[in-house]
């Protein structure tokens, strides 16, 4: 069924909203991140959130986006929701600390895309 986009939209907007949350707590760098176990698993959420949405959005924007790495993003969000037990604290690290940090301008011009075509174009 396609929603026009606005389902897409909306997933996109999970992302930056996760990814903004992230921003707020990116400045105590790795001695924190190390040092705080709340913080870490406030990470863990936020890359999973961002994990789930980018798995909701359709096929067409994925494809429409293959500078965005929606397979990573998404096979990252199934290891740390059904590898919990292993979780790799130094990968997590870097996608917090850079990752992140890339994505949030690509999801951007992906959703003003959206946005100013209103029809669901990618």
């Amino acid at each position: 069924m396609n929603d026009g986009g606005h389902g897409d939209a909306l997933r996109l907007k999970d992302i930056l909203w996760a990814i903004s949350a992230l921003d707020r707590h990116r400045s105590g760098g790795r001695e924190s991140f190390d040092a705080d176990e709340l913080l870490r698993h406030f990470v863990w959420k936020q890359i999973e959130i961002i994990g789930e949405a980018a798995s909701k959005i359709g096929p067409e924007v994925r494809k429409a986006h293959p500078e965005v790495a929606w397979r990573q993003i998404i096979g990252m969000r199934n290891r740390l929701v059904h590898g919990y037990s292993s979780v790799d604290w130094e990968t997590l690290w870097l996608v917090f600390s850079e990752e992140t940090i890339r994505l949030r301008p690509q999801i951007e011009a992906i959703l003003s895309r959206l946005d100013a075509h209103g029809s669901g174009e990618v």
